[in-house]
C-alpha cells in the first residue's frame, strides 16, 4: 500500500486567517482502498512499526515543506502526530535532528502532538519536552480529556496548546454532562497560559461558542476538510496571500 499525507488548517479564532495545518497519515491499499488511520495506527504501534512510520511521516511533510514556502506565511505552525512510543526511545532525538535537517530553514514552527499518555508513561517526559523546546518545537496535548486527565501534569510540564477533543466539541449545544466539563478545562487552560485548539468543528454554533470562551484556534470540517498538498497550495492563495495582499 501507499501512505501519503492530507493537511487540515488550523484557522486563528479571531482573524479568520489560517495560522498552520495538521498532517494527517492516510493509507491507500492496493485492495482494500482508503484504511482510516485508526485502524493502522494501533496496528503499527503493536507490530513495532510505528517508529518507521513517524519518520516516513517526517520525511513526507518536510518535503512538501519545501514546496509550500511560496504561499505559506513565515512563523507557519506545521503539525505532525508523534507516537509515545517513539519518544521513549534513544533514537527519538536523531530521528528529531534530521526532521529539522530536511526541514526549509525558519519558515514553519513545528508543532508535535502527543497523547496525555505520553506525559503519564515515562518519567523523562519532561526532559524530552525541555529538549525539543530547545529545538524550536512547539508542544500540544491531543485529545485533552480522553485518557488520564491527568491535570497535574498540564501544570508540571511546559506544554504550548491543549487540543480539545471532538467529543467535547460535540457536546456544545446538547444538554450533555460533557459541557460543564468543556467549560472547566477551558477555563483551567487559560489559568495555565495554555493556548487552545478546538478540533472537529462541524457547526457554526459551535465555532461561536468557542470563540466567545477565547479558544485561540478552531480546526474542522466548518472551515475545512483535510487537503492534499496542491489543494492546500490552492487554499492558502485564496485565502491568505488574496487577503494579505
Amino acid at each position: 500500500g501507499q501512505f501519503f499525507l492530507v493537511y487540515q488548517p488550523v484557522i486563528h479564532s479571531e482573524t479568520q486567517l489560517p495560522g498552520g495545518f495538521e498532517a494527517l497519515i492516510r493509507w491507500k491499499h492496493p485492495k482494500l482502498g482508503l484504511v482510516p488511520p485508526d485502524e493502522f495506527i494501533p496496528y503499527c504501534e503493536s507490530e513495532g512499526l510505528i517508529v518507521r512510520l513517524t519518520q516516513h511521516i517526517m520525511e513526507l511533510a518536510a518535503q512538501d515543506a519545501h514546496r509550500l514556502i511560496d504561499v505559506v506565511p513565515k512563523g507557519t505552525k506545521l503539525g505532525l502526530n508523534i507516537s509515545p512510543l517513539h519518544m521513549t526511545l534513544d533514537s527519538f532525538k536523531a530521528d528529531v535532528r534530521h526532521f529539522l535537517d530536511l526541514m526549509p530553514t525558519e519558515h514553519f514552527i513545528p508543532l508535535f502532538e502527543i497523547t496525555e499518555r505520553s506525559m503519564v508513561q515515562d518519567g523523562g517526559a519532561e526532559k524530552i519536552f525541555d529538549w525539543l523546546h530547545d529545538c524550536g518545537i512547539e508542544l500540544a496535548i491531543d485529545d485533552f480529556g480522553t485518557g488520564h486527565s491527568a491535570l497535574i501534569y498540564l501544570q508540571r510540564y511546559k506544554i504550548d496548546y491543549l487540543k480539545i477533543d471532538r467529543g467535547f466539541v460535540n457536546s456544545i449545544g446538547l444538554e450533555t454532562v460533557t459541557a460543564p466539563v468543556l467549560d472547566a478545562v477551558l477555563e483551567l487552560a487559560q489559568k495555565l497560559k495554555l493556548q487552545i485548539v478546538a478540533e472537529g468543528i462541524e457547526t457554526e454554533e459551535q465555532a461561536e461558542y468557542l470563540r466567545q470562551r477565547h479558544v485561540d484556534y478552531l480546526q474542522g470540517y466548518l472551515f475545512c476538510r483535510p487537503l492534499p498538498l496542491e489543494q492546500l497550495r490552492d487554499y492558502y492563495q485564496q485565502h491568505v496571500n488574496g487577503k494579505l495582499v
